[in-house]
This record gives C-alpha cells, structure tokens and sequence, in this order.
C-alpha cells in the first residue's frame, strides 16, 4: 500500500493468504510505473483492503489479490478457476480486460470497460471500484513516470465512467472513490474533452 494513502487493513482469511502469495509469485520484481519504486503486490494489497471495507468475502478478497496477474503475467484464467474456485475466477474475469481491448486510446479503453462492466454481479463492481480507487491514489501522488497532467485527467475521467457504472453496487467505495477522483482533480487539475490522449 502507499504510504501517503491511509492504511485500509483487515484481516486476511484463508483463501486471500493464499491468492496473495500466488500473485506475489506471479508478479515477482514487478513495479508499479512511478517513481517510488512500489511493488505491483501493493496495488493487489490495497484493492483487497478495500473490498474489506465494503464487506467483502474471502473469495472476493482473494480475487482482489488476483485481479491483474492475468493481464500482468503468464498466468490464465483457467489456472485461476482450477486453484481459487470459480467464484473467485469470475470476479477475476470481469475485472480483466479482453486482449481487443489492449493498444486502444486510454478513454476508449475505459469506455469500453464501463460497457463491460454494467452488467456484472455486484462483486465484481465492488473490486472494480476498488481497483479504481487505488489507482487514482496512487495518481494523485505518484503517477507514472510519463505522464502528463492531461493523461492523469484522462484517466481519472476514464476512472470516473467504470464507477458511474458501478454505482450502487458499495457506497462505502463509491465516496472513497470520489475522494480519490477529487484528489487527482486537485493535484492534476479537471478533465478537459482534449486531455483525450493515448
């Protein structure tokens, strides 16, 4: 978790030690992309927490820990299925992005995954949402080595449009998301239509 974000632990059950300790594995010596060095499992970790506070359960912690290692690394969906369960595979699944989705422009992108994502089961929203919420967190204080303001703002609207679609499934993460989106606002300035970049 980044240290400048507040700590949101809880504790871990079972099946979320064993999914963090798989994507640990997975994502070895993998960095987040700013310029403090943290670790992908820190992302991993702070999405789970987040889901604690909604009330998630055990499974749906574990599919926390696990939401990127598909996208960040050899590992398939199957595998997921075959060692977490199905559960935990389809929360997985609908927080992973299908291979069309990869090279499109970055407000393109999350449009698309706001589509996605609308008709999902409400676990699957509220790791979303988590997952957006870290990821601006992390924005507003450590974005990634690169990327301008504009970029910062296009993905924090991007953000803004997978949690719009989302809405109702946690108002817990639903206000730690604006939160988070009024930071970047703040840090980086409001979104404007030609911040559309790739």
């Amino acid at each position: 978790m980044d240290s400048s974000t507040p700590a949101v632990r809880a504790p871990v059950g079972p099946l979320e030690a064993e999914a963090a300790a798989f994507a640990a594995a997975a994502c070895a010596g993998q960095m987040r992309s700013g310029r403090r060095s943290i670790p992908v499992t820190a992302h991993f970790e702070e999405v789970a927490a987040l889901m604690a506070l909604a009330g998630a359960s055990d499974s749906e912690r574990a599919a926390g820990r696990l939401h990127d290692v598909v996208e960040d690394s050899s590992v398939t969906l199957a595998e997921i299925r075959e060692r977490f369960g199905p559960e935990v595979a389809a929360i997985v699944d609908g927080m992973t992005d299908p291979p069309e989705f990869a090279g499109m422009p970055l407000l393109e992108r999350k449009t698309l995954q706001a589509e996605r994502i609308r008709s999902k089961p409400d676990a699957v929203k509220r790791g979303k949402i988590a997952d957006q919420t870290s990821n601006l967190r992390s924005l507003a204080v450590d974005p990634p080595t690169g990327w301008p303001p504009e970029k910062c703002r296009a993905y924090a609207e991007g953000a803004l449009r997978i949690v719009s679609a989302c809405r109702g499934a946690s108002p817990v993460l639903e206000a730690l998301f604006d939160e988070a989106h009024a930071e970047v606002a703040r840090v980086h300035g409001p979104f404007r239509p030609a911040d559309n970049v790739q």
